[in-house]
C-alpha cells in the first residue's frame, strides 16, 4: 500500500514539475493585437497585460472616444487569444501527460 501511495506522489510531483515549465513557458509568449494602426496590444500566454502602444496622431480629444472603443476591443481581444494559447498548451499537456479530461482543469 505504501509503495502504491510512494508511486502516486511521484506522479503528483512530475505533474507539477510539467504544470510549471508549461506555464513558465506561456508567461514567455507574447501576443500582439493591433487595432489597424491605431493601438498595439501585447499579452503573455498568462493573460498579463505587457505593453499598449497608441499612435501618437490619434491622440486628439476628437478622437477620445474611439480610442476607449478600440483599446477596450483590442484588449479583450488579445486577452481571448491568450486563453485560447494557455487551453491548448495545458490540453496537451494533459495529453502528453495521459491525463483524463477533467473540465475546467485541462
Amino acid at each position: 500500500m505504501f509503495e502504491q501511495f510512494g508511486n502516486l506522489m511521484e506522479m503528483v510531483k512530475k505533474v507539477q514539475q510539467n504544470v510549471d515549465s508549461v506555464q513558465d513557458q506561456l508567461k514567455q509568449e507574447k501576443i500582439e493585437v493591433n487595432s489597424g494602426d491605431v493601438v498595439k496590444i501585447t499579452v503573455n500566454g498568462q493573460q498579463e497585460l505587457i505593453s499598449i502602444q497608441i499612435n501618437s496622431k490619434y491622440l486628439v480629444a476628437e478622437n477620445a472616444a474611439l480610442l476607449q472603443d478600440l483599446l477596450l476591443a483590442t484588449i479583450n481581444n488579445a486577452l481571448t487569444k491568450s486563453r485560447e494559447l494557455n487551453q491548448t498548451a495545458m490540453s496537451k499537456l494533459a495529453t502528453d501527460l495521459n491525463l483524463p479530461k477533467i473540465p475546467g482543469v485541462f
